[in-house]
């Protein structure tokens, strides 16, 4: 969790931004309301499918990418059979039936490799089910760790030269910049350093699954060189791909593939007999918690939200936020409580109790991996607005050390004018820091849409990813 980010939220709960236009202090959470939650569903163009290999270029629809690997003179390929599967299973890649169960019951799928003539430089895609009740951010903070622990385990068992480390990274496919990790294997000897091996692993979420495009390059560079063979398909490409012969279309037959499959899942169902139980058993308490995390009751003018996936809709306030495709997060629970959330203030009853009882409390935070950039919706009693005016002032915060410009505008938002607060923190370093946040009227209450983050375009376009609910 980005410093920066939790030192401000924690800073709205001691002193509330609503202050600064004569509002109670305050606190905060994530809203839980199922309003406008089927509507939205509906609206979800998200269909599952693995991509194709024709003719040394790899196209796929559900993640809009193509990678043209003849043309850079790479070997193209999708493994055959289950990563991690000892037992060379084989299964039907246009059954997505089948796919799907594969993947529920942790079988990882390759959806493409490829290599240049040598094999020291690859790239690959897989899919695997994304773990339970965890955000991208989670996942990939997860993934530091375990590669951490195993890095520890490595170095207290051999005394080797060549030292590991993993770091939070991005890189860029299709023009888009993707959250990850990279790992490296460096030589360090008589204050010599020298790379040697270097691997990128960027993480997309798509609903119950995680998407992983994994790089081994030579460095950081020439990780994004290959990165940078992807690119957008448009109709032609899928049009072309259409009349061509697929890969590996004469290997096996259809049938045959099936009646291998079946032998393979009758023995594999002799051993996982009980785990299987259990399994289910666990996902369907999940989701009975997740439907009662949602199932709640409306609470008349009090103006909480509804997350759905990666869609933040508060009808109330007639806003939207649709985080798909844009490297964004919305923060769990446990993250909202690390801010300083009182865990017990869940539902919608609660928010509005806890706010009745003279706080303030988060409905919604939305951020990047690294928890640095964010949006979030914080609720308040009612503010008294009409004697609001325009104005800046400049001053210096001694106690955080910084020089702070801050400035009360009135600015358009969906058709409204609202007041907009906008603060410039400079550090000795000449680094800033960018706040920005509207103030909402919404019955007995005041809500403040806030935009916050190292990156000054980020936080002066953020309010554009807002829209009219109706």
């Amino acid at each position: 969790m980005g410093r920066n980010l939790r030192g401000i939220i924690s800073g709205i709960l001691l002193v509330s931004m609503l202050s600064v236009v004569g509002c109670n202090s305050g606190e905060h959470n994530e809203g839980v309301s199922v309003e406008g939650n089927e509507k939205d569903k509906k609206k979800g163009k998200f269909e599952f499918s693995l991509g194709e290999i024709n003719d040394g270029v790899y196209l796929s629809k559900m993640l809009n990418l193509k990678f043209d690997a003849k043309s850079h003179n790479m070997y193209i390929y999708y493994e055959e059979g289950l990563i991690g599967d000892n037992d060379d299973a084989v299964y039907d890649r246009t059954d997505m039936d089948e796919v799907k169960e594969k993947i529920a019951d942790g079988a990882v799928i390759s959806d493409m490799g490829a290599s240049d003539t040598d094999g020291l430089r690859s790239i690959s895609i897989t899919i695997r089910k994304a773990p339970d009740s965890k955000t991208l951010n989670n996942y990939i903070f997860d993934q530091i760790r375990e590669y951490e622990d195993m890095f520890k385990e490595d170095e207290e068992e051999f005394d080797m030269m060549e030292k590991s480390y993993v770091n939070l990274t991005d890189g860029k496919v299709a023009g888009k910049k993707i959250p990850g990790i990279e790992i490296k294997s460096v030589w360090e000897h008589d204050g010599v350093r020298d790379t040697m091996f270097y691997e990128k692993q960027l993480f997309l979420k798509y609903e119950d699954y995680i998407v992983t495009i994994d790089v081994s390059a030579y460095d950081a560079d020439d990780a994004q060189s290959l990165l940078d063979i992807f690119e957008k398909p448009d109709k032609s490409d899928f049009e072309k791909a259409k009349n061509s012969p697929k890969e590996g279309e004469t290997r096996e037959s259809k049938s045959e593939r099936r009646d291998r499959r079946k032998r393979q899942e009758e023995s594999r169902k002799e051993t996982k007999g009980s785990s299987e139980e259990t399994t289910e058993e666990s996902s369907t308490a999940e989701s009975g918690v997740e439907e009662s995390r949602e199932d709640k009751v409306s609470t008349g003018d009090f103006c909480a939200g509804a997350i759905d996936g990666n869609v933040y809709t508060n009808s109330a306030l007639n806003i939207k936020i649709d985080i798909t495709g844009k490297h964004m997060v919305f923060a769990s629970n446990d993250d909202l409580e690390l801010l300083g959330n009182p865990s017990w203030v869940v539902s919608e009853k609660d928010k509005k109790d806890y706010v009745d009882a003279g706080n303030s409390v988060l409905d919604m935070v939305a951020h990047d991996v690294t928890f640095d950039n964010a949006v979030l919706v914080l609720i308040d009693k009612k503010v008294d607005l009409s004697k609001e005016e325009a104005g800046e002032n400049f001053y210096f915060d001694k106690k955080d050390n910084v020089f702070v410009e801050h400035k009360k505008e009135k600015i358009n938002f969906n058709g409204k004018e609202l007041i907009c607060i906008s603060k410039v923190e400079t550090k000795d370093d000449k680094s800033k820091y960018y706040e920005r946040y509207l103030i909402m009227p919404c019955g007995e209450y005041t809500a403040a849409i806030g935009a916050m983050g190292s990156d000054e375009e980020f936080v002066k376009n953020a309010f554009k990813m807002f829209t009219i609910d109706k």
